[in-house]
């Protein structure tokens, strides 16, 4: 207890001595407000960010198992900041402002809309990607910025000072990212991969799609025996072509970098005694087993009724089609109320029937019509045999880009879309689409049976 007195009386007296000393005795703790030092310490930032002479470069994964983005930053002192990037062939790099503060924690605001806003913004912020930062460490060597919003994994972006071809070999990347796209230099709608061996043999056959939204490749497809592989990867631009951020795998044989070839307008890669390759094609490069159950009787009635709404498979020039033929009906009083098919795989000559009805708003009026059906190589032909009645007639030269569709020389593809769903609701009916080859466009369909 007297310990304890002594400690309390020690303390009193060091507070008093305290008390009575004037500023010549003590040196004040700080010789600042806090609000002049936080601001002071923000100068300094922004000191460091504007000094190097030829800006910042980063390698951006947004998030995990994304995407790599080149960017290359350069602040100025007037608080306009000038990007440069190799996503989507630079369109996005637009001059901005950028704000140095304090928001709980000192920060960096990218205020105006540029590369790393529209990175963001991508389907509905998959990536993982921002543009309001907080400062994790900050030095003349290297800047980190981890993200200010992301919930959970917060996404890093790393600064360091470009050298004076930083930039420029940026700038050589933009655009490149349009020879993975469909379409490129070729006509051929379908893109697919292929691996081969030193025989010349195919071992694996696959459609090959590429999200340049995010920076990632699809692609299913079976081996020679029939095993189904789904890849989904993010990927990196290079001068040469591309590399997958990981390989993908076959049999043992990992895959990554893909090297571009002109002459021919695909994407190679060797590794061993096996060849992968990207190319255009005119039809998939694999095909699923969901036709079969047309063919097996297990669907055999489907259509649409345009009312139904803007389907999420349905293309838009397949939509088109529907206000075309409101268009010829219109002289006549009539608009399209549906359509549907009749399949009938049970005979030795596969047949199907086709009606269509088109009302004036009190009357319903239908046309039928005949066709051979058949399912070759797991493509679906129809031919039309002809109209049955005299409404078919009628119809037939006002509803034929509907019917030119279905007849589609080269075959429609078709693929199981789950039960049919609405904006709003969800029915337990099937749904489908088909997909011309001679005409790309996906027809959304509902199965009545």
């Amino acid at each position: 207890m007297l310990k304890n007195i002594k400690i309390y009386a020690l303390l009193i007296i060091t507070l008093g001595f305290m008390a009575c000393s004037n500023d010549n005795e003590v040196e004040p703790l700080f010789d600042q407000d806090i609000d002049t030092r936080v601001n002071a310490q923000l100068e300094s930032y922004k000191k460091i960010l504007i000094a190097p002479e030829f800006g910042w470069k980063a390698d951006y994964f947004p998030g995990e198992s994304e995407a790599l983005f080149r960017v290359h930053l350069k602040f100025n002192a007037d608080n306009t900041v000038e990007t440069t990037s190799d996503y989507k062939n630079g369109t996005n790099d637009l001059p901005s402002t950028y704000r140095v503060g304090v928001n709980q924690l000192p920060e960096l605001v990218l205020e105006n809309y540029s590369t790393l806003h529209s990175l963001f913004e991508t389907q509905q912020f998959a990536l993982g990607a921002e543009f309001e930062f907080i400062f994790e460490e900050i030095t003349s060597e290297k800047v980190v910025l981890k993200s200010k919003t992301d919930q959970g994994d917060k996404s890093i972006i790393t600064l360091t000072p470009a050298t004076a071809l930083d930039k420029d070999q940026i700038i050589v990347l933009q655009g490149l990212e349009e020879r993975i796209k469909d379409g490129h230099l070729t006509t051929d709608f379908f893109r697919e991969l292929t691996i081969t061996n030193t025989a010349a043999q195919e071992v694996f056959s696959s459609n090959f799609s590429f999200n340049d939204n995010t920076r990632r490749a699809t692609f299913s497809g079976a081996d020679n025996s029939n095993n189904i592989l789904s890849f989904d990867l993010p990927l990196k631009i290079t001068e040469t072509g591309f590399d997958f951020i990981t390989p993908f795998s076959f049999n043992g044989t990992d895959f990554q970098s893909f090297t571009y070839e002109v002459a021919t307008n695909t994407f190679k890669s060797t590794v061993g005694d096996l060849i992968a390759v990207i190319s255009a094609s005119i039809e998939p490069g694999y095909i699923s087993d969901d036709i079969l159950k047309i063919q097996d009787g297990t669907r055999s009635i489907f259509g649409y009724r345009p009312t139904y709404g803007d389907a999420q498979f349905m293309s838009q020039e397949f939509l088109d089609i529907f206000t075309t033929i409101n268009t010829n009906l219109a002289p006549n009083g009539l608009t399209m109320s549906i359509y549907f098919f009749i399949l009938d795989f049970s005979t030795p000559t596969p047949t199907a029937t086709m009606t269509f009805r088109a009302s004036d708003g009190t009357t319903d009026f239908a046309g039928n019509y005949n066709f051979n059906v058949s399912v070759v190589d797991k493509k679906m032909f129809l031919t039309l045999v002809g109209a049955t009645d005299a409404n078919g007639g009628f119809f037939q030269p006002r509803i034929q880009p509907l019917l030119d569709y279905w007849t589609s020389p080269n075959g429609l593809l078709y693929t199981e879309r789950g039960n049919f769903r609405t904006f709003s609701n969800a029915f337990t009916n099937q749904s489908g689409s088909f997909f011309s080859i001679d005409n790309p466009i996906s027809s959304y369909v509902i199965w009545f049976q």
